[in-house]
């Protein structure tokens, strides 16, 4: 009788030892997936990443041109997407800091970045700026039939900075502001269109186009210089982030490098989720 009791409890004690060996073996596993999946995310995070401007700049001191010729060395070349099943996909990620100086002006658009012709027109893939009336962005995307779509993005943080991400795919272009979507174009009749023009930063240019001049137009289309604030961290992706994405980016805040000849600036990140709720008017 105790050569069967202490048989049996034996047999326990080596069923005991493979339920827990092979709960071993199934948390490794986990542990290695997600190590797995972590490092993808990284290497997709960074090796589809162009660093347009990796700093903090000041948007008054001068004009960045970011060539995009292959034969030359100096180029940060902005790769069209990679996404051709489903169709075009980019994503540009930014931290900008207007202060209240620069809703001083008259009715106008600030330039801060834009993609395409030198001009400004009618390349314009993409093409951001801030209002000079009110502390609003106008984001422009190019479609195979119209140069001229946008959308506007209102109430941007006055003073402080935010983070701004513009995520365009087939169909639409989002942006979100500080990790929130905040506003939508829709493409409903004619895909984006990439172009293959140099990625241009600040420009100090000052004209107006009018709809007697373009026959697209139904405003005026007018450029009153550059921004006058701070930005930081122009990156480029060529497809569109997601949503951890885009917070993880977010959470990185802007650059405490500061370009030689921006001078000092204050680079503490404006992280409230409720930006939107209060009038910084």
């Amino acid at each position: 009788m105790s050569t069967n009791a202490t048989n049996s409890g034996g047999g326990g004690n080596v069923g005991k030892q493979i339920v827990i060996g092979l709960a071993a073996i199934i948390l490794i596993y986990f542990f290695l997936a997600g190590v797995e999946l972590t490092n993808a995310y990284i290497n997709r995070l960074q090796g589809n990443r162009t660093e347009l401007l990796p700093i903090t700049y000041s948007t008054a001191n001068k004009t960045f041109q970011i060539t995009q010729n292959p034969n030359m060395t100096t180029s940060l070349l902005v790769q069209p997407s990679n996404n051709a099943l489903t169709g075009i996909e980019f994503s540009y990620s930014f931290f900008l800091n207007a202060p209240a100086s620069s809703y001083a002006g008259s009715s106008g658009l600030q330039h801060i970045f834009h993609k395409g012709s030198p001009s400004q027109f009618p390349l314009l893939g993409p093409g951001v700026y801030m209002h000079s009336d009110t502390n609003s962005l106008r984001v422009y995307m190019n479609t195979y039939d119209t140069w001229n779509n946008y959308v506007d993005v209102d109430n941007i943080p006055i003073g402080k900075w935010a983070h701004i991400v513009v995520v365009c795919k087939a169909s639409h272009l989002e942006v979100f502001v500080n990790g929130n979507m905040k506003s939508r174009l829709g493409f409903d009749l004619s895909p984006p269109y990439q172009n293959y023009g140099d990625v241009y930063a600040f420009s100090q240019r000052r004209f107006t186009l009018k709809p007697t001049a373009v026959a697209s137009l139904t405003d005026e289309f007018n450029v009153v210089g550059a921004m006058n604030g701070q930005f930081s961290r122009l990156y480029y992706f060529s497809y569109a982030l997601s949503y951890s994405e885009i917070n993880s980016l977010f959470n990185q805040g802007p650059s405490s490098t500061v370009d030689s000849t921006s001078g000092s600036a204050n680079t503490q990140t404006y992280l409230s989720d409720t930006w939107w709720t209060a009038n910084f008017a």
